[in-house]
């Protein structure tokens, strides 16, 4: 019953989105995270948006990120994107909670998917090192 209700929201709100988490708070640069995307109405507006939570007190101030929108015809957009965590003054710009923090980041306004059919949405840490410590989750987000 839960799966229908998903499923129905998903329908009438055209918002789809998908999500990786971190047990051990390491994002991994293997892990790549991936929605197929099937826009309802093409030509119509999208936000695509990037949604980041990870520990207070991050030692990095940036964060960068590649996106890959993939369109049905197999034409890839490459979007490089870089996180900022904390602003001029090294205060957080993530909305933090205790010592938990959120990040959201619009990676796309207006964006219209031209082409019917499905989309795949991809976005992989870029970062220097084999992983980016102090990661719980990140997620993409379409509406």
């Amino acid at each position: 019953m839960c799966v229908i209700g998903c499923v129905m929201c998903i329908q009438c709100t055209n918002k789809q989105s998908a999500q990786l988490s971190f047990p051990k708070n390491r994002w991994y640069q293997y892990q790549v995270l991936s929605l197929d995307f099937t826009p309802i109405s093409p030509n119509k507006s999208h936000v695509i948006q990037l949604n980041f939570s990870y520990g207070h007190g991050y030692q990095f101030s940036e964060i960068p990120v590649e996106v890959y929108i993939t369109s049905p015809l197999h034409q890839v957009e490459k979007i490089p994107v870089t996180l900022r965590l904390l602003d001029d003054d090294h205060n957080e710009l993530g909305d933090c909670v205790g010592d938990y923090c959120d990040l959201k980041l619009i990676i796309k306004d207006n964006y219209q998917f031209t082409e019917s059919g499905n989309y795949k949405i991809q976005v992989l840490n870029s970062f220097d090192h084999n992983y980016l410590p102090n990661v719980l989750s990140v997620s993409v987000q379409v509406k």
